[in-house]
This record gives C-alpha cells, sequence and structure tokens, in this order.
C-alpha cells in the first residue's frame, strides 16, 4: 500500500484595500440648457456618482458632463476632458447610458471609442449593453451607431418641417435675450419696454445725424449705457440694431438654419424666407428705418477689381486700396490701423499693379516686393505670388 502524505494549503488573499481598483468616470450630456433637461443632468450625475462609488472595484474619478451641445459635434469640453484624462492614464472604464449621449455621428463615436480601447479604456453603454472591449462590442456599436444616426437625422428633420410650418402660419418665434427694447408678457407677446427703447431711438437718431457706428459706440459706452449682454457696444453691435427689421415692427424669419452637420448657417437663399407685418408695435417708423437702411448702404466701401484679393507677405493681411493727392496705393491693412509696430507692410501703386497684374485676373495673391521703409516706391520691383501656401512672415 501506498504512503500518502498530506499537506495544507494555506490560502492568502491580499486585503481589499490593497486590491487595484479601475479608474472609473461616467459622461453624460444633455442636448440643450432647458431647466426640465438640466435637472436630468444633475439626476444623471447623482446616479452615476452613487452607482460608481457602490462598486468596490471601482475608484471615482470623476463626472464629466456637457450641456446645451449637440452630440454630433466633437469640440465638446466634457467630452475633450474626458478624452485627454484617459490619454493621461487616469482612467481605466467610462460609464454613459446611451450610444446618443456619447456621440450622435457615427464616425465620430467609433474613432473615439477605437481610440481609448488602444489605451486599454473602455466604455460600458448602459442601455444597450455593450462593453467595447468585448470581442463583438464595436461590430454591435457600429449597427446601433448607423441607426441612431438615421434616427435622429429623422428627427431634425421632422423637427425643421415644423418651424418651417410655424414660420408659414406667421408663429414669429422671437428671443428677446438679445432684443433690446422690449419684454414679454404673460401671453408671450412682444410690449415695448420705454426705457430699453429710448436707447434703441438714440440710436437710429445719432445714426441719421452722420454719426459713424464707431462713434456711436464711443458715445453709448461713455454713457456707461448697457447692452443686452453688458459687454461694450461696438461698432458691429450698433450696425446690428440698425439693420434689424423687427423695431419697425417686422419680423424676417429663417435668417438662418442648422445644417445636415448640425451647424448653423446664414441664409443667402438656400431656404425660403417668411415675412411678417406688423407684427409687434414698432419703436421706430417704416420711413425712419428705411432712411438708416438708404444710409448704411451708401456707406460701405466700393468694390474694386482687386479687393480682398491681395496680401501682405509679411502678415497675410489684405491690401486696402488708399486714395491721396499723390495717388493711389494698395497697402497693408495691419499697417494702415495699427501702424509700423504692428507689420512694415507693404505698399504698391495702382497703375503698377494693374501692369504686373494683367493676367491674374481670379484667386488671391501676395504682392512681393520691399517694404514700407524703402525711399522710393518706384524703385521697387514688385512681383504677384499665389497665395495658397505662402510662408506669410518668413524672410524672402
Amino acid at each position: 500500500m501506498r504512503k500518502r502524505s498530506i499537506s495544507e494549503i494555506v490560502q492568502t488573499r491580499t486585503p481589499s484595500h490593497l486590491v487595484s481598483k479601475l479608474k472609473v468616470c461616467a459622461y453624460i450630456r444633455v442636448s440643450t440648457e432647458h431647466e426640465k433637461q438640466l435637472n436630468s443632468l444633475e439626476n444623471q450625475r447623482q446616479y452615476y456618482e452613487r452607482l460608481i462609488n457602490a462598486n468596490p472595484e471601482y475608484e471615482f474619478c470623476g463626472i464629466f458632463s456637457d450641456a446645451g451641445i449637440s452630440g454630433a459635434k466633437e469640440n465638446r469640453p466634457g467630452f475633450q476632458s474626458m478624452l485627454a484624462e484617459a490619454r493621461n492614464g487616469g482612467l481605466n472604464l467610462i460609464l454613459t447610458k446611451s450610444i446618443s449621449r456619447f456621440a450622435r455621428n457615427t464616425v465620430l463615436l467609433l474613432e473615439s471609442v477605437r481610440e481609448l480601447k488602444m489605451l486599454g479604456v473602455g466604455v460600458i453603454f448602459e442601455e444597450h449593453h455593450i462593453n467595447t472591449l468585448s470581442s463583438d462590442g464595436e461590430l454591435m456599436l457600429t449597427v446601433l451607431a448607423s441607426i441612431a444616426e438615421e434616427e435622429h437625422k429623422s428627427v431634425c428633420g421632422n423637427v425643421q418641417w415644423a418651424i418651417r410650418s410655424r414660420y408659414k402660419r406667421g408663429c414669429a418665434m422671437i428671443d428677446t435675450n438679445r432684443l433690446i427694447g422690449y419684454d414679454k408678457d404673460e401671453n408671450g407677446n412682444l410690449v415695448i419696454n420705454e426705457e430699453q427703447a429710448e436707447i434703441v431711438r438714440l440710436i437710429f437718431k445719432r445714426y441719421l445725424d452722420g454719426i459713424r457706428a464707431y462713434q456711436l459706440a464711443k458715445e453709448l459706452n461713455s454713457m456707461n449705457i448697457p447692452t443686452y449682454t453688458n459687454k461694450p457696444w461696438s461698432s458691429s453691435r450698433i450696425l446690428r440694431i440698425v439693420s434689424n427689421e423687427k423695431y419697425k415692427g417686422g419680423c424676417l424669419m429663417q435668417k438662418s438654419f442648422v445644417d445636415e452637420r448640425g451647424k448653423s448657417v446664414r441664409n443667402e437663399g438656400q431656404r425660403d424666407q417668411y415675412y411678417i407685418e406688423g407684427n409687434h408695435p414698432a419703436l421706430i417708423s417704416k420711413e425712419l428705418w428705411q432712411s438708416a437702411q438708404c444710409l448704411r448702404e451708401s456707406r460701405k466701401p466700393k468694390s474694386y477689381p482687386f479687393s480682398g484679393r491681395l496680401h501682405c507677405p509679411l502678415c497675410g493681411a489684405v491690401l486696402i486700396r488708399k486714395a491721396s493727392r499723390w495717388g493711389v496705393d494698395w497697402e497693408c491693412g495691419t499697417y494702415l490701423h495699427n501702424g509700423k509696430a504692428a507689420c512694415t507692410g507693404i505698399r504698391i501703386p495702382e497703375d503698377i499693379l494693374d501692369r504686373i497684374a494683367a493676367e491674374h485676373f481670379h484667386g488671391h495673391w501676395v504682392v512681393t516686393g520691399e517694404s514700407n521703409e524703402a525711399k522710393s516706391k518706384r524703385e521697387k520691383s514688385y512681383t504677384l505670388v499665389p497665395a495658397a501656401g505662402y510662408p506669410f512672415g518668413e524672410s524672402r
């Protein structure tokens, strides 16, 4: 009979506080900053904070969030901060509610997930029960993301159709947060804010008195008159008020629209527009408003064949046409506006430009030659070089 020996194997376990925990965070997002959605964001924050802290294998590494930003956009602050933390080795796992919360663009979703996977960071989509580190995770993700993107496009199309239908019925949507001179009553109708209305009337009066927009902005700032955003007055803000048809009681709808990429685009004929006459009480008369438009149109700079097409070789600024009793020159915009300290610039007489540019009727060009410090313009040797790829600022 064989002799048997028995030995005891003592089990040793690493104390739980010494076990390496997974560094876990959550990503949450809402598409608007409306109160209900912001409440939803806070509910999500509390839910994930409790979920992560309740798991003994997890180390809570924060909640990354974005509000009022589309999931189709890559440059979301919270999203980018989370990716940066992952690249720095601060994360092992990301929890999120759904694919649409993480990213609505299929390409962006897959690129982000693959980068995280290469970093050893997994993403768990709770609603779809997908872990990107599993063998079939990416396949399922690709299919579901494509479906989610198509659903999003369908929803956007329905929303845009509904908005256009409202426009056709004459239902104006006006945000008084960016419209000085008006408030809304309990029924949502525009009513005049008399205190603010006086500011608008003053702007139109001074503008029609011949005061330039930048001069008027200085006047209002010196008088400590507030804007609707509490930022200083500027010439562009003055001109936006002067050209806004709402101050004569009208409303032009669909000045801009959201394209298929989710970006707001200025409507320059791509979509129908709708105009409502007498939509709300006017602050100024139609005649006064029209006079301001005529004056503004007359003040617009004239366009010349070379306007916007010639550039300084030092700073890349557009050359500006400048006439004097000695003739007409095209000079660096930076030099003209900010002086020699900003750029020594370039200057070329228009008659010389006409000769050397005889064959250059299209595109953008860089005028090369000596700087404004050269003694004689006529002694310079000028050439035109295509602007594309030109190394602005380098000595040549």
